[in-house]
């Protein structure tokens, strides 16, 4: 998936240079599965397939991944309105950790990340919701800030009492399934976040 862009500058606006919302709705007319709405960044674009074709249908994973930063006026009204179009839904994931640079990483991005969380415990009041911790990167300072977004989210997850996939130090360890930009992984590695996550889901549901 590394045809998706990946915001490379820091700037002061909640848009980037170019903006895209990838969403996808898998096997409509099946309410038998399990169906996860994924909600997330290019990295979530590139597991959700992967992710249903290993459970063989078992688990559907549809999505919605986007460049919106959390301060995006638009992220949560997006979000709602693909969440109305699922067949149903029995768990949310959630991670927008590659995105919104131009937000400081310890006070600005984590309130709106908290804000983002209680609107996802606010509109899906009755499911669980997953947070999963943004992947490794090979850019050492864009790096830093990764880190320093997962502890911010590790600490909401625990206000709130809420599951955490680790996905950074998945990645961390196998850096080596990275693609050639750094951000996006091989098919491999898509292979690897998804069957991380499916192992977390049926352990936890």
């Amino acid at each position: 998936m590394s045809n998706f862009t990946y915001e490379k500058e820091d700037r002061k606006t909640a848009l980037e240079k170019y903006e895209w919302d990838n969403v996808w709705i898998d096997n409509t007319d099946n309410h038998e599965s399990r169906r996860v709405f994924y909600i997330g960044d290019s990295i979530s674009c590139g597991t959700r397939t992967t992710a249903t074709r290993l459970t063989e249908g078992k688990i559907l994973f549809d999505g919605f991944g986007s460049s919106k930063a959390l301060d995006n006026p638009f992220l949560k009204k997006a979000v709602r309105l693909f969440g109305l179009q699922l067949p149903k839904i029995d768990l949310v994931l959630f991670n927008n950790g590659l995105h919104g640079f131009h937000l400081e990483d310890t006070s600005e991005y984590a309130e709106y990340y908290e804000e983002m969380v209680r609107f996802l415990l606010d509109e899906y009041s009755e499911l669980p919701l997953f947070l999963l911790l943004t992947t490794y990167i090979r850019d050492k300072k864009r790096l830093e800030r990764v880190k320093l977004r997962n502890q911010a989210t590790l600490k909401i997850a625990e206000k709130y009492n809420l599951p955490v996939i680790d996905l950074y130090t998945l990645t961390e360890k196998n850096k080596e399934l990275l693609s050639e930009d750094g951000v996006h992984f091989t098919t491999e590695g898509y292979e690897m976040i998804s069957e991380e996550i499916i192992s977390f889901i049926d352990k936890n549901c």
